[in-house]
């Protein structure tokens, strides 16, 4: 599929700036980028359920849809995160009903859990993927979260400012990405890659 990526579901993280939303983080399968969608808790709660492989005592909200799909003889496809606008996602469900294919506009949070529910596979287009996404280092993915230095590293860095941060090595700042991101800082981690973009067009037109 020209200019889509496939994604896969790495997990919620509660947002404690903004009460009862959750940070939905996808990332590139197969790959090393990684970015965060804003949802709800009912449907960070949907999506953790099918994670888990926890059952709810009645059919939630994503598990009618997907029984009267079935009962209407349609499956669904793949989702598509096919553009965003002021930060928002927008999203469609691929569906099939034999030979008829059917797009339907949908919420990304509740496209993705009718996605785990359904096993089906989630995209992004190439050009989204390029502007949210942030890069992890392989090597710094299983390092032990005990480690004293680069906890320090990440603690001191939420309290600098832009000007402190652009202070710093392009080699410091990337590190300190890469551990924001394995931390799931996601604002730390934008303020250091404007950092970055931002030495990067100093020295440009320097």
């Amino acid at each position: 599929m020209n200019g889509e990526i496939k994604l896969t579901v790495a997990g919620l993280v509660y947002n404690q700036s903004v009460a009862g939303t959750y940070g939905l983080v996808l990332s590139e399968d197969g790959g090393n980028r990684r970015f965060s969608v804003m949802i709800g808790e009912p449907e960070a709660q949907s999506i953790a359920l099918k994670m888990n492989n926890r059952k709810s005592p009645r059919p939630l909200t994503h598990d009618l849809i997907l029984t009267l799909l079935s009962v209407f003889g349609a499956r669904m496809e793949k989702v598509l995160i096919y553009e965003m606008i002021n930060d928002v996602f927008y999203s469609e469900l691929h569906m099939r009903k034999g030979d008829m294919a059917m797009v339907v506009d949908a919420r990304t949070s509740d496209a993705i859990a009718l996605a785990v529910r359904s096993e089906c596979p989630v995209f992004i287009k190439e050009e989204i993927m390029n502007v949210v996404a942030l890069d992890v280092d392989p090597a710094l993915k299983d390092l032990d979260s005990g480690d004293t230095d680069e906890e320090e590293i990440s603690v001191d860095a939420e309290h600098m400012s832009q000007e402190e941060l652009e202070m710093l090595s392009f080699d410091d700042l990337q590190e300190l990405l890469n551990l924001a991101v394995m931390e799931e800082k996601y604002e730390l981690a934008v303020n250091i890659r404007d950092a970055i973009q931002h030495k990067k067009n100093a020295q440009n037109e320097a």
